[in-house]
């Protein structure tokens, strides 16, 4: 479970472990989760369909008659492999932005359509794909080695290589360094989740080099831009990061910066554990992404409040550190939630000595939210 570490830039008080009563996680748990996981999958959807229509960072032209479409390589990778190694595969060597790719057999409404739900479908797409490849595409000859996308080393293939760029002298790129999952699980939002996030972990195709505490993150500009709007400013318009092909980020490690990209290629519904969740809410706020302030509000109401049912003994020193951290953030429905719910059980927590470590200005407001109550009440 994620928690608040040491040392961290967010002001924190470090108290007891966060409790988790399973009777009541098995009651809301189930519940918050799937509301959380249908709300980042349509945020993932939405995103990636607006990447499309807005031809972001394009690097691929589809001819359909006198009709043009712009897409990127990445994604139909990553959601269409076998539609990409009969079109694009077979031309890629000598293929530029500007060279259209010839696709026979299809209307114009048809092929928007087949590009619309690669973009933005959450379901499983291969039996569609596989109706569309056998319907519409002329197979001529052998197509090329495809990408194993089962989380292992991308084979060699012109358009599936890792590119070599200029690297900062500080930063070590052998294989060993290359960003692992931290041992923690990793639950994608939706399949198009997983099938983006397999794309970002086998670093098929990556056209920049991210480098933070270290280390090398491989990405996507496209994927980057439509997903943070913090990434769509810099890789756009007159930053100087906008035309290099490397670059380096402070402020974060790279346990933080991990639990972005996975969060921005897979929507992701967890953190590694000793998660710093105040210092990724602030990245996450930084970084314009809402829906990974969502997932660390999720974890903190989790794993630190136990979703706010009866309180435990061990549950009472974690909400005290949940309402600091969402006082220090600035998360006002938590921080409200975490009151409400410490006024109703205040006898219980007035004894409790992690109570005396509260900022004075806390314990202020969580007296005079006592205070009205009892008004209110007579």
């Amino acid at each position: 479970m994620a928690r608040c570490g040491e040392g961290s830039a967010t002001p924190v008080v470090l108290l007891r472990s966060p409790g988790v009563c399973s009777k009541g996680l098995q009651k809301k748990g189930p519940c918050e989760r799937r509301r959380l996981k249908a709300v980042i999958s349509e945020q993932l959807s939405q995103d990636l369909l607006r990447l499309l229509t807005e031809e972001i960072h394009t690097d691929v032209i589809f001819s359909i008659g006198y009709t043009l479409f712009k897409a990127h390589k990445a994604v139909l990778l990553a959601r269409v492999p076998d539609f990409y190694f009969h079109t694009i595969g077979q031309t890629s060597d000598n293929l530029t932005n500007h060279e259209p790719v010839v696709v026979e057999n299809f209307e114009t409404s048809e092929f928007r359509t087949f590009l619309q739900v690669v973009y933005s479908s959450d379901r499983n797409i291969r039996n569609y794909e596989e109706e569309i490849v056998r319907k519409k595409i002329v197979v001529r000859g052998v197509p090329q080695k495809k990408c194993d996308f089962s989380f292992g080393i991308c084979v060699e293939s012109s358009d599936c290589s890792l590119q070599k760029h200029e690297v900062p002298e500080d930063v070590d790129v052998g294989v060993h360094n290359l960003i692992s999952t931290d041992n923690y699980d990793l639950d994608p939002a939706s399949e198009l989740g997983e099938d983006l996030l397999k794309l970002y972990v086998k670093h098929c195709c990556p056209d920049i080099d991210i480098y933070v505490d270290g280390k090398n993150f491989k990405a996507h500009r496209a994927i980057l831009s439509a997903r943070s709007s913090y990434f769509a400013a810099m890789l756009s318009g007159c930053w100087a990061e906008s035309s290099q092909k490397c670059i380096t980020l402070q402020g974060i490690n790279h346990v933080e910066m991990n639990v972005m990209m996975h969060f921005i290629y897979g929507g992701t519904l967890d953190f590694p554990e000793k998660t710093n969740v105040g210092q990724i809410l602030n990245m996450a706020d930084m970084y314009g992404l809402e829906g990974l302030k969502e997932v660390a509000i999720y974890i903190l109401r989790r794993d630190y409040c136990n979703f706010f049912q009866k309180p435990i003994p061990r549950t009472l020193a974690s909400v005290l550190e949940c309402l600091i951290i969402a006082h220090s953030v600035g998360v006002d429905s938590l921080f409200a939630d975490c009151m409400k719910w410490i006024v109703k059980h205040f006898a219980r927590f007035w004894s409790e000595r992690s109570f005396a470590n509260v900022p004075p200005e806390i314990q202020k407001s969580c007296l005079n939210m006592l205070i009205q109550s009892l008004v209110s009440i007579n």
